[in-house]
């Protein structure tokens, strides 16, 4: 089969990390995502960023893209997913930038709503399970409750008003993208290997790196299917991510974000 030739500036850069997804890839996500995209009046392409998977996803990914010119792969060593996401982010090279779990939890039928809102001027574009209109299917009262806590922590110390912080669904104007994740200091890229599935706050962090710089935001009430899943450990993680979060709070009472949205670049870092 000949493969056309990529778009060279697609308007949509969809970045997926990816840490032992064989199980979800084998079901057809990536078949279902070229399927929508091919549907749809906008030019795209897919990155996968392979955060050092331990099983064949990097080589069906690898193998589904010989198909498929608009997808590439990324591989990565395994440092978790905000370096996945930023390795992506910064190979992109579309106008407006977008990223998602290989779950396809967040419904495909949103990315045009995230691209019309990104084209009317908004510089982030948050999917949200909490904001009234949100569709939740599946997902278990121990998950609901952890977020809510977590959320309400969140709101307390850093993002008054933003709903929900975590769903894995978020678009960006390409230089908003690029600059917030160079400027990120908890998840920055000086971050080496890590052990195992890591759940993290890193979206926390860079959505408050958002709002001191004063990039206009705006939450999308989405529709989301829980998917269970081995690589969430429910206390474990819930304790890693109240520990970032207090890592951000304190980086933000310094005033080390601000310094950065003056364009201080990587201040130094909390002991």
């Amino acid at each position: 089969m000949r493969r056309a030739e990529p778009d060279r500036e697609p308007l949509l850069s969809i970045v997926i990390p990816a840490f032992n997804e064989e199980d979800s890839i084998q079901r057809g996500v990536l078949q279902r995502l070229a399927d929508y995209l091919a549907g749809q009046g906008f030019s795209c392409e897919v990155l996968v960023a392979d955060d050092g998977s331990e099983d064949g996803s990097a080589q069906l990914v690898e193998r589904f893209a010989q198909d498929h010119a608009s997808f590439r792969l990324l591989r990565e060593e395994h440092r978790g997913k905000a370096a996945a996401v930023r390795a992506g982010i910064l190979a992109a090279a579309g106008r407006y930038h977008l990223f998602m779990d290989m779950d396809l939890a967040t419904s495909l039928e949103h990315i045009p709503e995230f691209l019309q809102e990104l084209q009317r001027g908004t510089d982030v574009v948050i999917a949200s399970r909490a904001k009234k209109g949100a569709v939740t299917i599946g997902a278990p009262a121990s998950r609901f409750i952890l977020g809510k806590g977590f959320n309400f922590l969140v709101q307390a110390l850093l993002l008054p008003g933003i709903q929900d912080t975590q769903c894995g669904f978020k678009a960006f104007r390409a230089e908003v993208a690029r600059e917030l994740f160079d400027s990120l200091l908890v998840f920055d890229e000086s971050a080496g290997r890590v052990r195992g599935p890591r759940v993290t706050a890193f979206d926390v962090e860079l959505l408050v790196l958002a709002a001191r710089r004063r990039y206009s935001m705006t939450e999308v009430p989405v529709r989301w299917q829980y998917y269970k899943t081995r690589r969430v450990s429910p206390l474990k993680d819930a304790y890693r991510m109240f520990r970032e979060v207090l890592h951000v709070w304190i980086n933000d009472r310094r005033g080390k974000y601000r310094l950065a949205a003056a364009g201080v670049t990587h201040p130094d870092r909390m002991a």
